[in-house]
């Protein structure tokens, strides 16, 4: 990998919450493991911006950039995962640009090509005073179809940010001033929060430092094309210095679980009748399913999480609500631990196993065999799965039948 190395470090938790609070960017895949492993990402993601800003602190800090900064294009490829290390690389620097990357192994992660010179001068106002304004805190919008985000546009308050931003990033901030640092921070909420919002995947952004004499304490933003073909929106924003372009694209949304009314309508009410089934992985997608079926059908369930408590219990609650009787009930187990010392406590005979124990299956790899992601499928898919079935043999007192599906994604 070409340039060199100037900074890295590892984002954790406590990164993730501090960065919320400042940009307002609350959206799940952020901050939420349970929800964030229903994404593409499949567990909480690192905030682009966040690492962009902290990327464009150490430049300015180890003097690799002038402080006078014109404009600044970043682009988003892979993701970025907590606890995993970030190296700062920069390339030999050009008379009026540079280019940084941050990496994550052999992976490029986030691209920065930053030119330098004085702020653009604009007179013009981009954005109406009576823009609908909002603060960047609350729940994320939600949208499904594209065409749902052409006509939006209105402006971020950034009043109680601009100073804590300039705290967290007081290089930067020294360089381009606080209100713009702010407003590049923005971006994370207003493609988070707002515009896709709650299903969005940030792709890249664009801007320019000017300085025009408009509201130093928001910036304004505008839908400017919205292609249902690749499910992508581009929004022009404007304000507290900065003129540019931002891209993202709306995620599809998970599948909605089917309702248990609407399943007991297909299965006939004694087709599971005397059936006691441990739902291994049941919390959620087909083992959620798979419990449904079985109780609708008559038959007594275990649901297992190793996460997705509330998840489990939720689906219990449904389940149990439904039937009037106690058909389901939730049970704690990790498929990477031993299945003895978490089934001890099984105090039904179990006549079936659905086993749905999966992990994070479409990944970033950094070469093309990754061994400890081979181990770690051999353990969940492999040795698991022996292991549970032969601690069920042994504390059963009628047949056991095993489910195990395949995967064709695995395969392929």
């Amino acid at each position: 990998m070409p340039g060199v190395t100037l900074a890295s470090r590892a984002f954790n938790e406590d990164d993730q919450a501090s960065f919320a609070g400042l940009s307002g960017d609350y959206n799940p895949i952020h901050v939420d493991p349970a929800a964030a492993r229903r994404t593409q990402a499949g567990a909480v993601v690192v905030h682009g911006v966040h690492a962009v800003l902290w990327a464009l602190d150490k430049l300015i800090e180890l003097r690799a950039v002038p402080s006078t900064i014109a404009s600044l294009k970043v682009q988003f490829t892979k993701y970025i995962y907590l606890g995993a290390r970030v190296d700062l690389r920069i390339e030999p620097r050009g008379e009026h640009s540079i280019k940084a990357e941050l990496v994550v192994g052999a992976l490029t992660t986030t691209t920065l090509i930053l030119t330098f010179g004085a702020p653009k001068k604009i007179d013009d106002v981009a954005f109406p005073s009576d823009a609908s304004t909002r603060a960047a805190t609350g729940a994320p919008a939600v949208y499904t179809r594209v065409e749902e985000l052409a006509e939006l546009s209105g402006s971020i308050d950034m009043t109680d940010s601009i100073e804590s931003i300039a705290r967290k990033f007081p290089c930067a901030a020294s360089a381009i001033g606080a209100p713009r640092l702010a407003a590049i921070a923005m971006l994370s909420s207003l493609v988070g929060m707002i515009c896709p919002g709650l299903h969005s995947l940030f792709a890249a952004f664009a801007i320019e430092c000017t300085d025009r004499s408009d509201d130093r304490d928001r910036i304004g933003y505008r839908v400017s094309r919205a292609d249902e073909r690749f499910r992508m929106v581009q929004m022009s924003v404007s304000g507290a210095g900065i003129d540019g372009s931002v891209q993202a694209f709306l995620r599809w949304p998970p599948i909605a679980q089917a309702a248990l009314s609407d399943i007991a309508r297909i299965v006939a009410p004694t087709e599971f009748a005397g059936a006691t089934a441990l739902v291994i992985g049941g919390s959620r997608g087909l083992g959620a399913l798979t419990a449904k079926l079985v109780a609708a059908g008559g038959g007594t369930v275990v649901v297992t999480y190793a996460t997705g408590r509330a998840d489990a219990e939720r689906l219990a609650e449904e389940i149990n609500g439904h039937l009037g009787r106690n058909a389901c009930r939730s049970l704690p187990y990790d498929a990477r631990r031993d299945a003895a010392d978490q089934l001890m406590t099984l105090d039904v005979d179990v006549t079936h196993l659905y086993y749905f124990a999966t992990t994070v299956i479409a990944r970033q790899k950094q070469e093309l065999f990754a061994g400890d992601v081979f181990d770690e499928f051999v353990q969940i898919y492999a040795r698991a799965f022996y292991d549970c079935c032969r601690f069920l043999r042994a504390h059963r007192s009628r047949t056991l039948t095993a489910f195990y599906p395949s995967s064709i994604f695995v395969e392929n």
